[in-house]
C-alpha cells in the first residue's frame, strides 16, 4: 500500500499529539518535522529517526510532500499555509487559520487556485460521541425541533504561560471549538452574541486575557445557546454537550477510562474522567488525520469548509468585542 508523504510543522502541545498519530498511522509516511527549537528537533530525531528541519522550505525542497500539518503558534499559521500551498501541498492546519478574516479568505483562495485543499482542525467534530449526538439531532430529528444548546468546556491542566502568550487569546483558543460545535448542531449562524468573562488567575490577568466566560447566542430560528468556559477544572478535562428540543433532550457526557462502579460502606468509587485534551480526544485526532489522507487521495471533501472557518472566526471576534464593550453584537450575514 502506498503511503501519503507528509511533513509536520510545530512540536508544541498539539504538535506532539499529532506526531504520535502520524507515526502510528499506516497510511502516512512522515518525511520531515519542522520547528525552530533545535533541542526539540534533536529529541525527535533521536527517538524516531525522522529527519528534522528548521524551515518548511527545506523539507519541501528535499522531498515530494503531498500534505503539510501545521501546529505552530497561531500568528505563524498563515505563513506556513502559504508556503505549503505554493508547492501544491494539501494543508491540515490547527485552528485558527488566522485571526484576520481577509487572511483566512486569502489562504483558501490560494488553495483553490493551486487545486489543493486546506483543512482546519476542529477535532471535536471527529469525536464519535459528539458526531453521534449531531447526527441524532440533525439527521434523525431524535429530539424534534431544537430549542436550547448548551456546551461546557473546562480545561485541565492550565496551559503554560509560554503557550498562552502565543495562543491567540481565550476566545480564539478555547471558545472557537464550542462556537463551531454550536453552529454545527444548530445548522445556522447566530444573529446575536453576548459575552460575560472574568479572570481569576494572576498569570492570565497579567497577559490581559480572561480565563472564565459564559457566551450567549441567539439564532433566527429561535434557538438559544450557552457556552461556559474555564481554563481550569480541578477534577480533570471537562467537555460536555446538551441539546433540548420539543421532542426530548440528548447529551454527550465526558468519557471514562472504564465503566466499573464500586459500592462499599465508604460510598461509590468510579473511574475518573480524562485528565487533558490528549486523553479526551485520541480517537478524534486519529480520525482527523485519516480524513486528511482521504482528502489528499481524492476520496473526500473537507468536512470543515472555508465558510465554516470564516464564520467561526467572525463569531469569535464578535464574542471578544462583546466582552470588551459590554454590549451584545448583532450579525449581518450575506
Amino acid at each position: 500500500m502506498s503511503r501519503v508523504q507528509v511533513a509536520l510543522c510545530g512540536l508544541g502541545r498539539i504538535g506532539q499529539v499529532h506526531l504520535r498519530h502520524l507515526l502510528a498511522n499506516p497510511r502516512i509516511r512522515l518525511l520531515g518535522v519542522v520547528d525552530v527549537d533545535e533541542l526539540a528537533l534533536k529529541k525527535v530525531k533521536e527517538e524516531t529517526g525522522i529527519e528534522v528541519f528548521t524551515s518548511l522550505e527545506e523539507v519541501l525542497s528535499k522531498f515530494t510532500i503531498q500534505g503539510v500539518i501545521v501546529c505552530t503558534p497561531t500568528a505563524t499559521h498563515a505563513s506556513y499555509i502559504k508556503t505549503a500551498l505554493a508547492k501544491k501541498a494539501h494543508v491540515f492546519c490547527e485552528k485558527p487559520v488566522s485571526l484576520d478574516i481577509k487572511e483566512v479568505d486569502e489562504c483558501y483562495e490560494i488553495a483553490k487556485l493551486q487545486n489543493v485543499h486546506l483543512l482546519c482542525g476542529f477535532q471535536r467534530r471527529s469525536d464519535p460521541n459528539f458526531a453521534r449526538l449531531h447526527d441524532q439531532v440533525t439527521k434523525h430529528k431524535a429530539i424534534g425541533n431544537v430549542q436550547i444548546i448548551k456546551t461546557t468546556s473546562r480545561d485541565h491542566p492550565v496551559p503554560a504561560v509560554s503557550f498562552l502568550k502565543l495562543s491567540g487569546g481565550f476566545f480564539h483558543d478555547c471558545a472557537s471549538h464550542d462556537l463551531d460545535i454550536v453552529r454545527w448542531i444548530a445548522g445556522e449562524n447566530p444573529i446575536e452574541v453576548f459575552t460575560y468573562a472574568s479572570t481569576f488567575r494572576t498569570e492570565i490577568k497579567e497577559l490581559n486575557d480572561v480565563d472564565t466566560a459564559v457566551i450567549l447566542l441567539k439564532f433566527a430560528s429561535g434557538i438559544l445557546a450557552s457556552i461556559d468556559l474555564s481554563r481550569k477544572a480541578v477534577y480533570g478535562y471537562d467537555q460536555r454537550i446538551e441539546v433540548h428540543g420539543d421532542g426530548g433532550m440528548i447529551k454527550a457526557e465526558n468519557t471514562k477510562k472504564h465503566t466499573v462502579h464500586l459500592y462499599t460502606d465508604n460510598g461509590e468509587l468510579s473511574a475518573p474522567g480524562p485528565w487533558s485534551f490528549q486523553d479526551r480526544y485520541p480517537v478524534a485526532y486519529a480520525e482527523e488525520l485519516d480524513h486528511f489522507v482521504d482528502i489528499i487521495e481524492g476520496k473526500a471533501q473537507p468536512k470543515i469548509t472555508h465558510d465554516d472557518v470564516k464564520k467561526v472566526t467572525i463569531i469569535a471576534n464578535a464574542v471578544e468585542e462583546s466582552f470588551k464593550t459590554g454590549k451584545p453584537v448583532r450579525f449581518l450575514w450575506d
